[in-house]
């Protein structure tokens, strides 16, 4: 496929609001919204103004009437296997945001309907399209840090008075029926270090253990071991401050990354590194482009055929079966497990 790239954007709550609208924005006329779905008419036509875009209620009606080349899911977890399946039968290649489902068997069925269809589908993991996260992955490879032993990783998050205007906007959500994950932050927010860090080292060989404050999890402690040994241990501190970081230890030093972290609020990326011989600190400075505008370009190349799918399905399905392996290990600090609290 060559010239102008047609998007149909199905969602458009905060993410799509808060960074999908402004990346597309910044890659016209190469890449273009030509429709927008949401079962909010008005959210439908707000997101689609800006780029005089047809408004819908469905991704039905929408693939009825326009003709797109591809389609970004940007609606709730429960909702993408379906949306995935509908998109790949309409032949269209497909960027959808994570989790890919809260259920595993719904996940399979995702995978297969593209496998079906024979048509790209990438998983919107926004880190593995971030410089700093692109950046550390070079210098472990180049072993900058010798061989990496250990890597304590920090997911903070407090969300912003202005995020229910916009995730709010078409009231509550509707009961969902129980399925493998629960919607919480480990399925929405510490999904993102798991498969960075698995970018970065390689598969989870073993799940140690997991800790949780109470069960609404807004304070855990996970324990993990990658490929060669290597022992993470990830904290999830939510409500509590915003940031990201990871810091990765090797035997010849340490890379330390503060993730950039748009929009709730917003902080700037730094990477830095310590090599123990002789001592001392080095900054990276490079150029650094926002991430979800690399990821929405990177998939327009992988449509393209210019490019290898960074975050395929199978992938994601893998972040699936591990959040499942650390839910049935979970111990919550009142000595209750994840199946007394069920």
């Amino acid at each position: 496929m060559t010239g102008r790239l047609r998007f149909a954007i199905v969602g458009c709550g905060y993410i799509t609001q808060a960074e999908h609208v402004p990346s597309f924005l910044t890659l016209l006329p190469d890449i273009d919204v030509v429709a927008t779905a949401d079962p909010d008419r008005a959210r439908a036509e707000s997101v689609a103004a800006p780029f005089r875009a047809r408004a819908y209620s469905d991704l039905t009606a929408l693939l009825g009437a326009e003709e797109v080349g591809a389609v970004l899911i940007a609606t709730r977890a429960p909702t993408h296997a379906r949306l995935i399946a509908e998109a790949a039968a309409a032949g269209k290649p497909i960027l959808v945001e994570k989790p890919i489902a809260y259920s595993l068997e719904e996940a399979r069925q995702a995978a297969a309907a593209v496998e079906a269809a024979g048509v790209p589908c990438v998983v919107a993991y926004h880190r593995r399209y971030d410089d700093d996260c692109q950046r550390v992955k070079e210098l472990i490879e180049s072993g900058a840090i010798g061989e990496v032993r250990a890597a304590v990783s920090s997911c903070r998050l407090v969300f912003p008075s202005i995020y229910r205007r916009y995730a709010g906007a078409s009231g509550p959500a509707p009961a969902e029926p129980v399925q493998d994950l629960p919607s919480d932050w480990l399925a929405e927010n510490s999904i993102h270090h798991i498969n960075l860090l698995r970018y970065w080292l390689g598969d989870v060989t073993n799940i140690h253990g997991a800790v949780y404050a109470r069960s609404d999890h807004d304070l855990g402690i996970v324990t993990l071991e990658f490929e060669n040994r290597v022992l993470v241990s990830h904290h999830q501190l939510r409500n509590m401050e915003c940031g990201e970081e990871i810091t990765l230890y090797g035997t010849r030093g340490s890379i330390r990354v503060e993730l950039w972290y748009p929009h709730r609020p917003y902080r700037f990326p730094r990477v830095t590194q310590f090599q123990i011989d002789p001592p001392g600190w080095t900054e990276h400075a490079f150029p650094r482009s926002n991430p979800y505008t690399n990821q929405i370009r990177h998939f327009a190349n992988v449509v393209r055929g210019q490019a290898e799918n960074r975050s395929g399905l199978g992938d994601s399905y893998r972040d699936l079966e591990i959040l499942k392996g650390i839910i049935d290990r979970a111990v919550y600090v009142d000595g209750a497990s994840q199946k007394d609290m069920t």
